[in-house]
């Protein structure tokens, strides 16, 4: 006869049953799970790459063998490059200022970004180190044209790379007979291509004075100089020897004699047709009288235009390009402590960032209140001595070069490629050092 189950019997071995089914779950299904990493196609990923940094994608290059080719080809550069102008967030395309060290060695070079000038009381700067003298002559697409200045005047020949200091990347050199009075350095954007071009004095064995022409360079593996229609000027009354690159026009722009002593022109080259026009600047009045045009530059992608007067500096924007009566006044700069403004960077309409002349010194003018102000370059992280702003006695003086960060590479205009003409300088630290702070500044820096 069978014992009635106690019903605390049948629920402990309800129990015992649960938890042996709990534990082989755990056991078959979540010990040996291998789930595959989740998989995101080729599509989005150059979608999502697309979309960082050109400073950032550098690095990411290292992650993996597809990144790196993906990232170092001529597409995607291209890509990034039109995602970067059209771009609204100002870190996409990173603004950076560059500039040839004037003083003890030559061939350096130092380079801070446009951002760190506004946000942060001392500018953030690298230094880099050429083979060679170089100067810069003109930047694009992130490229710098740099000539070999030395080598030019004691050989009669004119030595050019192509620069990107953001990858690093340089073109092998390229050397060419004569010697670069005018020069330029721009892109067609019809051909693809970027060119070269300058006023060539052509050596003559003769007593007579060198011949000069007008002469392009295509950069690509076969390129050669070619004549082109001459400039309708002689190369020493050029008042800017390094022509202006406008984005979008395809243009180089020098300012040029007119018909009159005081009637000055800018002169237009056309990369794509390889042939020249002019047109005047602002018409102000008593401007000719008065006033000296000292420099052509590019502010917000116009056009600009800056002059020179006891009492303060304009500055105009060319609205519509070639169309004269476009030109807008942007501002009237005073005078400050006998110095004028040079226009760099126009930063959200309303903040200048400029060269103090002839001190060449970095500065800030507010358009809304009217204020300067003088960001100090930290000689210790980029490489330069420190000098007072607004110093008399400084010998430090300096072309800067506003370029846009990219992945353009000189290999992708058909040229050999090298990573050792430039190089990253290391610095030593001293601004905690006070030994070493009252040395002079050719002892601090290797």
């Amino acid at each position: 006869m069978s014992q009635p189950r106690d019903e605390d019997d049948d629920t402990e071995n309800d129990v015992i049953k649960r938890k042996g089914k709990a534990l082989r779950t755990t056991a078959e299904h979540l010990l040996p799970s291998a789930a595959p990493p989740p998989f995101l196609p080729d599509e989005i990923i150059t979608e999502i790459l697309l979309r960082l940094p050109a400073r950032l994608l550098v690095q990411l290059r290292s992650v993996c063998s597809s990144w790196k080719t993906l990232i170092s080809s001529s597409q995607f550069a291209s890509d990034h490059l039109r995602r970067s102008i059209t771009a609204a967030e100002p870190s996409f395309s990173e603004p950076r200022i560059a500039y040839p060290r004037w003083w003890h060695k030559h061939n350096k070079f130092g380079d801070f970004s446009v951002r760190s000038v506004f946000e942060k009381p001392s500018t953030e700067g690298v230094c880099f180190e050429g083979k060679r003298d170089y100067n810069i002559i003109g930047s694009c697409n992130g490229l710098l044209c740099l000539v070999d200045a030395d080598h030019n005047k004691i050989h009669n020949r004119v030595n050019v790379i192509l620069w990107n200091p953001c990858t690093g990347l340089t073109s092998q050199e390229l050397e060419f007979e004569g010697l670069l009075n005018v020069c330029g350095f721009g892109y067609d954007h019809v051909s693809d291509s970027y060119k070269l071009v300058g006023i060539v004095n052509e050596e003559e064995k003769t007593l007579k004075p060198h011949k000069s022409a007008t002469t392009i360079y295509t950069f690509g593996l076969n390129s050669s100089w070619r004549k082109i229609q001459d400039m309708a000027v002689k190369a020493r009354y050029i008042e800017n020897k390094e022509g202006v690159f406008v984005p979008g026009t395809g243009t180089l722009n020098w300012i040029v004699p007119g018909d009159g002593a005081f009637n000055p022109m800018v002169l237009s080259l056309d990369l794509e047709k390889e042939t020249h026009s002019l047109f005047s600047p602002p018409n102000h009045k008593d401007m000719y009288c008065h006033f000296k045009i000292l420099k052509l530059c590019v502010l917000k992608n116009y056009l600009a235009i800056c002059c020179e007067h006891r009492t303060h500096c304009p500055v105009w924007l060319m609205k519509e390009y070639g169309v004269s009566e476009s030109w807008t006044k942007l501002a009237m700069i005073p005078q400050y402590l006998n110095i004028h403004v040079i226009p760099l960077y126009l930063r959200e309409n309303d903040v200048l960032l400029g060269t103090a002349s002839p001190y060449s010194r970095i500065i800030r003018y507010n358009l809304n209140h009217g204020n300067f102000k003088f960001p100090v370059i930290d000689g210790h992280r980029d490489g330069m001595m420190k000098v007072a702003p607004l110093s008399k006695h400084s010998m430090a003086a300096k072309r800067f070069h506003v370029y846009h960060e990219s992945l353009v590479s000189p290999s992708h205009c058909g040229l050999l490629s090298s990573t050792s003409e430039m190089r990253w300088i290391k610095l030593i630290k001293v601004n905690k050092n006070p030994c070493l702070q009252s040395l002079p500044s050719e002892f601090l820096y290797w």
